[in-house]
């Protein structure tokens, strides 16, 4: 039927382990790999003891199976690649306080290696399928770029991965199992699934990095969640000692995954947080659902999603009530050290990083259900709600105040739980958890923001600015170890700035009685020439960030740049929209794109959605 793909009489089996070549060189040891690195033994040592001690995001092998993958590859620069995309992590642990370690080299040093090797092996495969340990190379190389950003270099490699992972099968490791089959393992079924299990885990991996990154974007997730039949990493514990543990798939329904996990009893703590990652996907969809992020600030649309939104709530709310006792966070102080453990248990470094991240993807799924309730009650969105000569009563109105009141309670409630846990953690507990992490903290002082510049006068503004001390801090320090993602310091400063400007924002010189500035540029006064003009925010603009063709000179200092808006609409409204954010990057409108500048300006959870609905028509919120 298709002449252009190869011929298959039936599909491979999803379970098939790789076995050794039959023209393996056999010539790839620990000595070749130092020499093509061109690094001592004992530096590939500390190196390799570096990565195992500290990588606490992904647990892609068990301690000392490195070496026995050497025999099975086919080229050198296998070896390379994978050697070197582990040691762009393990280096940035490996430095002293007068900086980095004279026998050591930087982490961007073998993450270039391990970039080149890997395209090159890949490169020379073709057709071929490759084998799984480059898989986990690129998996590596692909976690490493996303650290620096989510942009388009590290989202085409996350693709790779994504494809690379289908194409081996991995989302149909456990397609066959029964789980109503109680037979005895028998020690080759053990070792088996021992193998099996490292698939499963580079699958989650790549699962997990796909969530991160589409979420980061605002775009749909790569990976079909209906032909995930890949169970559940079970406990490293398990792993590491060959003890069989039944687990689970991820349901496709939220409401069952923690009734499945907690059935299977496999108390994985990355299996509880897929689960929970996996809610805070989801309410990221029903909140922000594809092409209306502006909508959601409607109250009829938020209510029309309120039944989605709660089941989603009582989902996480059941999920941390079943989590097992050691994975749950109850205010201890994380101190995040390798202290010595038992042989069947995981060092404490480990067992933090686990409750930490687990408690700040709660957090988030919390923060992100109460969020667009937040966002309709900004101040400058209420004279767009219609009055009525028959005015509600004084209960009724102290009732809506009320619930505003328990609103803003919880979503602070969750911002306050991430300050309390980053308050009792190590100084230093940055650098042994996922640095994926450090965007959920910006979430967090995001709301700080909001609470800030306009929440309820019951709040605390002292200890708000101090949270958000604390907050802006820490995610200083993430940057400062991690590298990259700089941006992330300065959307916070734009969005602090401009929500203190719409708070001053009075109606404008010359307008009708009750006109705001919302009103006119909505109206599409621009000046009198019907181009696009002054927005009336006046918030100030670093000229650093000034695209270089003058684009925002004269009248114009932070929206309203005529541009191509969302399918091609040459609107205001969308103009506002896209144009608010970093302007570094100039907007080619010779098929570059829809968009004038890096769609990555904007949160998934719109903070900075706020800041541009003044410029929308009133009338948007009745559709």
């Amino acid at each position: 039927m298709y002449p252009s793909h190869e011929a298959q009489t039936r599909p491979q089996s999803p379970s098939t382990v790789d076995t050794p070549p039959e023209n393996g060189v056999g010539r790839i040891n620990v000595q070749s790999v130092c020499a093509a690195l061109k690094i001592s033994k004992e530096t590939y040592d500390m190196l390799m003891e570096s990565y195992f001690a500290n990588m606490t995001a992904f647990s892609l092998f068990r301690p000392g199976s490195i070496e026995s993958k050497f025999p099975m590859m086919q080229h050198f620069s296998e070896a390379e690649a994978l050697v070197a995309a582990m040691f762009s992590f393990g280096a940035r642990h490996c430095q002293d306080e007068a900086g980095r370690s004279s026998n050591c080299p930087s982490p961007s040093h073998f993450a270039q290696i391990a970039q080149s090797g890997y395209d090159e092996t890949v490169a020379r495969y073709g057709d071929l399928r490759p084998p799984f340990w480059l898989l986990q190379a690129g998996v590596l190389v692909t976690f490493y770029q996303l650290t620096q950003s989510v942009r388009s270099r590290s989202w085409r490699r996350l693709g790779d991965c994504i494809r690379a992972s289908y194409e081996m099968n991995l989302h149909l490791v456990d397609a066959n199992h029964d789980p109503t089959a109680k037979t005895e393992k028998t020690p080759a079924d053990v070792q088996r699934w021992v193998l099996l299990e490292e698939r499963r885990r580079t699958w989650w991996a790549v699962w997990e990095m796909d969530v991160f990154a589409s979420t980061i974007r605002r775009l749909p997730v790569a990976i079909n969640a209906s032909v995930n039949l890949t169970m559940l990493p079970v406990s490293d514990s398990c792993w590491f000692n060959d003890i069989y543990q039944e687990s689970c798939f991820l349901t496709e329904d939220c409401s069952l995954r923690w009734k499945h996990l907690s059935e299977s009893g496999n108390q994985s703590a990355k299996a509880w947080f897929i689960v929970i990652n996996s809610l805070m996907r989801n309410t990221q969809r029903i909140v922000y659902p594809a092409g209306t992020a502006m909508r959601i600030l409607n109250d009829r649309f938020s209510e029309t999603h309120q039944d989605q939104l709660n089941i989603v709530a009582n989902s996480l709310y059941c999920a941390t009530a079943s989590l097992p006792s050691g994975l749950a966070y109850q205010g201890e102080t994380l101190d995040f050290r390798p202290k010595p453990a038992p042989q069947n248990h995981l060092s404490p470094r480990q067992e933090h990083a686990d409750k930490y991240a687990i408690h700040l993807l709660t957090q988030l799924c919390r923060f992100m259900i109460y969020h667009h309730k937040i966002c309709a009650q900004a101040p400058w969105l209420q004279h767009r709600k219609k009055e009525t000569p028959n005015m509600k009563d004084m209960g009724a109105s102290q009732q809506t105040q009320t619930t505003a009141i328990s609103e803003w309670s919880n979503y602070m409630s969750a911002s306050d739980e991430i300050v309390n846990v980053v308050r009792n953690s190590a100084r230093d507990h940055y650098k042994y958890v996922n640095p994926f992490l450090a965007n959920t903290l910006w979430f967090a002082a995001a709301a700080q923001c909001a609470c800030k510049v306009f929440g309820p006068p019951s709040f605390n503004k002292r200890l708000v600015t101090s949270n958000l001390d604390l907050l802006k801090l820490t995610i200083d320090r993430y940057i400062s170890f991690w590298g990259g993602m700089e941006s992330l310091k300065g959307r916070l400063s734009r969005i602090e700035t401009g929500l203190q400007s719409l708070m001053t924002t009075g109606p404008t010189q010359g307008g009708g009685e009750g006109e705001s500035q919302e009103g006119k540029i909505a109206a599409g006064d621009s000046g009198g020439n019907g181009a696009a003009g002054s927005t009336g925010l006046d918030i100030p603009v670093d000229p650093g960030i000034l695209p270089p063709n003058g684009a925002m000179a004269g009248s114009q200092p932070l929206l309203g740049m005529p541009s191509m808006g969302m399918n091609g609409w040459n609107d205001q409204r969308w103009t506002s929209f896209q144009d608010f954010g970093d302007f570094s990057q100039q907007f080619s409108a010779t098929g570059q794109g829809f968009y004038p500048t890096d769609p990555l300006d904007f949160t998934p959870f719109g903070m900075e959605d706020l800041l541009v609905m003044n410029s929308m028509d009133p009338s948007m919120g009745a559709n």
